[in-house]
């Protein structure tokens, strides 16, 4: 059987009879739950969180030696996504971990112990282009014909009076001339001189 490590941005590993193998595979679920004092009778999952699943392999390479390190060491650099296929296959982890050690009776290889965790991605909320009418659109739409009587209701619901000055359909023309008139001279004009002389700031005792 052919294990393969695979990242996004570092290529492939492969090991084969060959040149190494897997010789371990360890899968790690864990939670973590509240130090703090539980109300009797309140939901237990609301205090346990779930921390991140792991895989840990433990492999040998006996050919290649310099090829296989600096791969190894770019995946956990580079921090990259990487897809491990074997008995326990994953995708989406990430290399947190990586020991690599020398023994004496693989003078041309090395065995090497690597972490990987499953990075939590999630997407990211958008809002879907078209489903609605820019306010640029729903103006450019006012120069043109209606085809429908509803969508003339709508376009003309969009029109904004700004600050003018706009007449009720429910009231005559002649109606508002008359009661804008009604005021139109009303106010008194203010008086010409002061009846007592101003303050000039000397008491009068």
């Amino acid at each position: 059987m052919a294990y393969r490590l695979t990242g996004r941005k570092s290529g492939t590993i492969t090991f084969t009879p060959s040149t190494g193998t897997i010789l371990q595979e360890t899968s790690t679920r864990s939670s973590k739950m509240t130090s703090n004092a539980i109300e009797n009778g309140s939901s237990i999952e609301d205090h346990v969180y779930l921390n991140p699943e792991q895989l840990q392999i433990e492999g040998v390479v006996v050919k290649n030696h310099n090829a296989y390190k600096a791969s190894l060491e770019m995946m956990w650099k580079n921090r990259d996504l990487v897809t491990y296929t074997g008995k326990i296959p994953v995708s989406g982890y990430v290399i947190t971990s990586l020991q690599i050690k020398n023994d004496a009776t693989n003078k041309k290889g090395f065995r090497f112990n690597a972490t990987l965790q499953k990075a939590n991605i999630v997407s990211g909320q958008y809002v879907e282009l078209g489903q609605a009418l820019l306010m640029s659109q729903q103006d450019a739409q006012e120069s043109k014909p209606a085809s429908t009587g509803k969508q003339q209701a709508q376009t003309t619901a969009t029109k904004a009076a700004g600050l003018k000055t706009t007449v009720s359909q429910q009231i005559s023309q002649s109606a508002y001339a008359a009661y804008v008139n009604s005021y139109n001279g009303k106010s008194s004009p203010a008086p010409a001189q002061r009846k007592t002389a101003s303050f000039n700031g000397v008491s009068k005792r």
